[in-house]
């Protein structure tokens, strides 16, 4: 199923889908880690531009909606998605509506390390996607993330005690081949 909303995702784009073997062992990784009762409440994926991160992440999101939003299940959910930037944005902008998705059951954070390390608030500086990342670390909230830094570059971006917590919080698929959109 997972495979399918991927296509689909590719498709909605205007471009047709290609199976290779890369994509669908990424495809299979998060199969597993959607299924498995051992997973972390987290899944990262990062790496280089243009490969298929946010793809993947997308299709994840739209699979758990459509699992959760079936005649099969009484519950209603869908995972709420942003930006990295867009992420920044409200915590400047709209700190209420930052809260709000800051505590989201599901959440995807898109391209994290595009948005600004800091922003000031009522004159108050910190980093937006810290925060959610330490809230929804101590929540044990589900978070689906994609990035193009590597784990160094995260490690200086963000300092050790985020990165620390998200290696603990994020089970990770690292995306090494060139990009599709060339």
């Amino acid at each position: 199923m997972l495979g399918m909303c991927y296509s689909s995702e590719v498709e909605r784009r205007g471009m047709q889908f290609v199976a290779d073997t890369e994509t669908a062992a990424k495809i299979e990784k998060a199969s597993k880690w959607l299924c498995s009762d051992t997973a972390r409440v987290g899944l990262m994926l990062y790496g280089g531009v243009g490969n298929g991160k946010s793809t993947l992440a997308r299709a994840i999101s739209n699979l758990i909606g459509i699992l959760h939003n079936s005649a099969l299940s009484a519950e209603r959910k869908s995972v709420y998605r942003l930006t990295a930037i867009e992420l920044a944005k409200l915590a400047a902008d709209n700190q209420p509506l930052f809260d709000q998705v800051k505590r989201q059951e599901l959440l995807m954070i898109d391209d994290v390390g595009t948005e600004q390390v800091s922003v000031k608030v009522w004159g108050n500086e910190y980093s937006p996607v810290t925060e959610v990342l330490y809230d929804r670390y101590d929540r044990q909230l589900f978070t689906l993330a994609t990035s193009n830094l590597s784990d160094e570059e995260m490690r200086e971006r963000y300092g050790i005690r985020i990165y620390d917590r998200m290696e603990e919080m994020f089970d990770r698929l690292y995306y090494k081949q060139a990009s599709y959109r060339k």
